[in-house]
């Protein structure tokens, strides 16, 4: 075997090992019935617990104080249906399954979510006073509320990385419920150093069918309400959604960098980036078309303050600070491409049109990578190219764990979701 795919086999290996991966021998096979949670309780280290196809409905993982992971995986593609509830439970790893729904509570830390789906039209994850939960590719496509108004809901939960996932579409309402109309990921209830990324694709998120699965809702790509600081969102790819980022309503110390916001679906509409009475948002090295970001404040509420943006492609909108109290104090925004100079905000800026290696109008992330000859090529202040320098491959950076695991849910009113404008 050639060195290099030795190493790159090794690499897999080791990545896969350090969190069991579900093609491990089964040191237990179950079918629907079975008593799937005293298996896991009692499981040792490094097992894996098989399920066969079926409907195993809601299972409680209830006080499991474990020092190292049991995988639960489908025995045939994600043929195993179940609704996990998480709590004050440890070291659970949920590989190649189908949910239903899914809640993970009560101060649990290192569960994971791997190569699963969420079903469409159920109800989706929300995470509570929990920490160091891991979501890797799963598909919550056209699913519904979780609690809150996310598909995903982050409530009060701290270090959680959701990584390679899709959030796509909108799901119906159910039983006149009226969940259908869900947020891809709701930030809420000091929810604090959470990652957001790589590799995560947000599409499909339209407030028209939003209006009809619960009327008089608002469906958003990602929104804060209540947030904690320390969150980031990196490496994803925003394409056909009427709002990307949400957050009106304050929210402290946000890191958006390295992502594409793909407008052209809905050109009319400037604002689908929205940062109200924020501070200390660090906006860079992020590629925009047909998207606007604001960073001010509703009528009556504090200014947005401490805001950094720079080394972003700002293709065909602009940057706002009028509305309410606007942006002050240390509002900078430097070192930014804007396409012209008409729309241009701050300081020390390039002027013009990129040209992407995708073409004027690319579908894939890594399609935005800007040709050599294309403005704001390798002109970023740290030398890197304008616009996004992450293209769909790379490892992620976790902010470091200083805090201790939340001890408890904190219950807000919901979000007036009024826009900014």
């Amino acid at each position: 075997m050639k060195t290099y795919h030795l190493k790159k086999t090794i690499f897999f290996l080791t990545l896969l090992g350090s969190s069991h991966a579900s093609w491990a021998a089964c040191n237990q096979t179950l079918s629907p019935g079975a008593n799937v949670a005293s298996a896991v309780s009692s499981a040792a280290n490094g097992s894996t617990i098989c399920l066969n196809s079926g409907n195993y409905g809601s299972v409680n993982f209830y006080d499991m104080a474990r020092t190292g992971y049991v995988t639960v995986t489908s025995t045939t593609g994600t043929g195993a249906i179940m609704s996990p509830k998480v709590g004050n439970s440890d070291y659970i790893r949920f590989d190649r399954m189908s949910l239903s729904s899914m809640q993970i509570n009560n101060g649990s830390t290192n569960i994971q979510i791997a190569n699963s789906t969420f079903l469409p039209n159920k109800t989706g994850l929300a995470v509570i006073a929990s920490s160091k939960i891991l979501v890797d590719n799963v598909d919550f496509t056209s699913v519904n509320q979780a609690t809150w108004s996310g598909r995903v809901s982050l409530n009060n939960a701290s270090y959680t990385t959701i990584t390679n996932s899709k959030f796509v579409g909108v799901g119906k309402d159910s039983s006149n419920v009226k969940v259908g109309a869900a947020d891809g990921i709701m930030i809420i209830g000091q929810a604090s150093n959470n990652t957001i990324g790589p590799n995560n694709l947000f599409a499909d998120i339209l407030q028209s069918v939003c209006d009809v699965a619960n009327p008089g809702s608002h469906c958003d790509s990602i929104q804060f309400y209540g947030a904690g600081p320390g969150n980031v969102i990196t490496g994803n790819h925003f394409v056909n959604d009427n709002i990307f980022i949400m957050a009106p309503d304050g929210v402290d110390k946000v890191t958006v960098t390295n992502n594409v916001f793909n407008g052209d679906a809905f050109p009319t509409y400037d604002w689908k980036i929205q940062f109200g009475s924020a501070n200390g948002i660090v906006f860079e090295h992020n590629t925009l078309t047909n998207t606007g970001v604001t960073f001010d404040s509703k009528p009556g509420n504090s200014a947005s303050t401490n805001i950094s943006a720079k080394n972003n492609i700002i293709k065909d909108k602009s940057i706002k600070t009028t509305g309410g109290s606007g942006c002050t104090p240390n509002c900078v925004f430097n070192y930014n491409t804007f396409g012209s100079s008409g729309s241009a905000i701050g300081s020390s800026n390039l002027i013009g049109i990129p040209t992407f290696t995708g073409g004027t109008k690319p579908t894939a992330f890594s399609g935005y990578k800007l040709t050599s000859s294309s403005i704001g090529y390798l002109k970023a202040t740290d030398g890197k190219d304008m616009g996004t320098s992450y293209y769909g491959s790379g490892a992620i950076t976790t902010p470091s764990d200083t805090t201790t695991t939340p001890s408890g849910t904190t219950t807000l009113a919901a979000p007036t979701n009024l826009r900014l404008n």
